[in-house]
Formats: structure tokens, sequence, C-alpha cells
């Protein structure tokens, strides 16, 4: 009999350390696994400032140089950024380009004079270029003004699979305006215009998931000109 309960015994204590190695206490429970690094490209940042089209009216005076001024340049951080380019132009010509941790910077430039500018988004894995936007300093005009960078329009019918594109030109002096148009399709130019004095095109066949970037060049009667950029992936 006491052979038997010994028997019992070891077989109890043999269950107990099973299911005690088994089971779900919190010493067994296994850390969630870490989550991957992602490798997204940083997303398209919007301009704020200076107020694209118009006369800048965020700015300082330089008390070192009565022709000058600091213009407050603002725009949205972008997912996935790390820092972030600012480029200004003067015509086609580049006059500043410096790289930023934050979403503002300030930059001296001449008074009375239009300029266009964009900001790109930067990380470890490439870069992602915004939007073109244009603005005139305060002061006495220098010359004739450039026209203001165009404000480009987008957008795509599924039922019809065309892609409207227009435009919005201006011109602080309000001189007549002709523009050269260039539309991408990826990386294939799709579609060119030289001198159109209008501010749509003819609708465009697209593709699902392509991109499509579109490049004006507003030209004024004096010569004067500005180069507007806008890029956007087709639904």
């Amino acid at each position: 009999m006491k052979m038997i309960k010994s028997i019992f015994r070891i077989m109890y204590c043999s269950i107990v350390i099973i299911l005690s190695s088994c089971g779900g206490g919190s010493g067994g429970e296994q850390p969630p696994p870490e989550a991957e690094p992602s490798n997204d490209l940083p997303l398209k940042v919007t301009g704020t400032l200076p107020v694209n089209g118009e006369p800048c009216s965020d700015y300082d005076e330089v008390p070192s140089d009565d022709s000058m001024v600091l213009i407050t340049f603002n725009w949205s951080e972008a997912q996935f950024a790390d820092s972030y380019k600012l480029i200004v132009l003067d015509g086609s010509s580049e006059i500043f380009s410096d790289n930023y941790p934050n979403a503002e910077a300030q930059v001296e430039l001449q008074r009375g004079k239009t300029y266009t500018w964009s900001v790109t988004a930067k990380n470890e894995f490439g870069e992602t270029p915004g939007n073109s936007y244009s603005f005139t300093t305060p002061g006495m005009q220098v010359g004739n003004y450039a026209p203001y960078a165009a404000e480009i329009n987008v957008e795509f019918n599924t039922n019809t699979m065309e892609m409207s594109v227009g435009w919005v030109g201006s011109d602080e002096d309000s001189d007549a305006l002709v523009y050269d148009v260039k539309v991408w399709e990826d990386n294939n130019l799709l579609l060119e215009e030289v001198e159109y004095s209008l501010d749509v095109l003819e609708p465009i066949i697209f593709m699902n998931t392509r991109k499509y970037s579109v490049e004006v060049i507003s030209k004024d009667t004096a010569g004067n000109f500005s180069i507007s950029t806008y890029s956007v992936e087709a639904p």
C-alpha cells in the first residue's frame, strides 16, 4: 500500500512539473517582436510663408543694408523627413540654397523683386521635392517685376481616365502673360506647349498609379519669367 501511495506521489509531482513548464505564466511570455525600421521616402511639404502670389508682408529690416530685407520662410513638417532643403530662385538662377532641421528659415533678399522658392524634404532613403511658390519683396521696384510662379492644379477623372491640368498666373505689373508648359508621365515627356496663351490644357489620358509632373514657365512682355513645378501620383 505504501508503494502505491509513493507511485501516486511521484506521478502527481511529475504532472505538476509538466504543467508548470508548459503553462501560460507571465515568466514564459515572449516579448513582442521589434518593429522593422521604416524605409519610406519623406512626404511632400507645403509652403505657408511667404504667401504664394502676393507681396511679402512678413519680413524684417536689415540695418546694415537698406537694399535688403530679411524674409521669413515657413513650411509644413513632412512625415519621415529628417531635414529640409530650401531653394530660392531669381528667374532660373538659384541664388540661395541651404539645409534646415526644422520647418522655418530666414533669408536676406534684395528689395523690390519677385522670387520663386521650394522646399525638398530629405531623409537617409532619398528626397521628395515640394511644389514651387513665389512672392515679391517689399521696397522700391527693381526693373519690371517677374511674374509670380503659376499656381498649378491637377485633377483626375477616374470615370473617363482623363487628367485636367490648369493654373493661375499673375503679375505684379499686370503684364500680359504667356506660358511654356511641359507634362511628364514618370520620366517621359508627355506634352509640351510653347508661348501658350491659355491657362488650361486639353484633357490628358492618364494611367493609374503613375507619377505626373507639370512645369509652367510664366513669361511677361518684358522678358521676365518664373518657373513653377507640381507633381502628383494618379489614383
